[in-house]
């Protein structure tokens, strides 16, 4: 019987303690070869949209699991009043190739993508950073203020965005995410007011430009960039790239996608792939989290598909203990 999870069963099924947890368990089992992660497929689509098919291994706890993700980006969808992005994912018990679970993969992912912004925080930033400098309120920005505040109890949220729905559709998320404990959220003017004084930077946007100038950037400050993912986008700018310890999710993923690394080090602007440090290095002890009080740190994340994995291993045995979800015998 295969398990089918609908996007509110996942979101009852998954907190952000268990998705936090969930990361440590993907990128220690990618960094100890117990998960593979080939590159993901895109297949163009119709009217300039594209479907992205995510397969990964995760061999951990004596389980095998394959995961398939795709992912479908439809500009038009907008038109229709329909999202722009879809996902499913699809789990398989690998040693049997049984399919065990189709589950909606939309908050997964937000989840996820968080999730893994607050391992990096948990490991890199200082103990006592309190204030978070948020440049975009689009659908990642919620979960990335929801997974640090998880680590990093937050004193105050400044958020930097253009559009006025979008920051107060944020206002509304994080208010009901986080309840009473919701920090104060306040809506910077730039980049300069938003970063003064912040040790926590979070960067979830589709820009093409840098968002802000390494002479804005407190010492002893943690940057997360998750919202560049092609070569074309850009984030965070060379000079910051160049003060920064760099660590990725993956290398060879980071080196086809996150133009923000990309850019400056075909240029030269930046050191190659060899200083970088992959988050499951920090995991397994390989190498140090934070190493002083003045180190500023960047993660950059393009996603890979073991996350996906092991977050959609963790909800399908959660749901399977809650008695959530619909059985079919496919």
């Amino acid at each position: 019987m295969a398990l089918i999870l609908s996007r509110a069963d996942v979101q009852r099924c998954l907190d952000m303690v268990d998705a936090i947890a969930a990361m440590r368990l993907a990128f220690g089992a990618l960094s100890t070869h117990h998960a593979q992660a080939p590159h993901r497929l895109a297949v163009d689509l119709p009217a300039k949209s594209v479907a992205l098919l995510m397969p990964s291994l995760l061999d951990t706890n004596h389980q095998h699991i394959f995961g398939l993700k795709v992912v479908t980006v439809n500009p038009q969808n907008l038109q229709r009043d329909l999202p722009r992005i879809f996902a499913s994912i699809l789990l398989l018990d690998a040693t049997t190739g049984k399919t065990i679970a189709i589950m909606e993969g939309g908050w997964l992912t937000a989840m996820r993508t968080g999730a893994a912004s607050g391992l990096a925080t948990e490991m890199l930033a200082r103990k006592d950073a309190d204030a978070l400098a948020l440049f975009g309120a689009g659908a990642q920005a919620p979960t990335q203020v929801l997974a640090i505040h998880t680590v990093r109890p937050l004193r105050e949220v400044r958020v930097v965005n253009r559009n006025d729905t979008h920051y107060h559709d944020l206002v509304q998320s994080l208010q009901a995410l986080l309840g009473p404990a919701c920090p104060p959220i306040i809506r910077a003017t730039s980049s300069k007011e938003a970063l003064a004084g912040a040790g926590l930077v979070a960067c979830a946007t589709i820009s093409t430009t840098p968002l802000f100038s390494w002479n804005e950037i407190a010492p002893g400050t943690h940057i997360n960039a998750i919202g560049a993912f092609t070569p074309e986008m850009c984030e965070v700018d060379p000079a910051t790239l160049a003060h920064a310890r760099i660590v990725v999710d993956q290398r060879d993923a980071a080196l086809v996608e996150a133009g923000d690394l990309m850019q400056p080090l075909s240029a030269g602007l930046i050191n190659g792939p060899e200083t970088w440090h992959e988050l499951g290095e920090l995991v397994t002890g390989k190498y140090p989290g934070r190493q002083t009080t003045e180190e500023v740190t960047l993660f950059k994340s393009v996603g890979i598909a073991v996350q996906d994995a092991a977050v959609a291993t963790h909800v399908y045995q959660k749901a399977q203990a809650l008695g959530i979800g619909i059985e079919v015998d496919l």
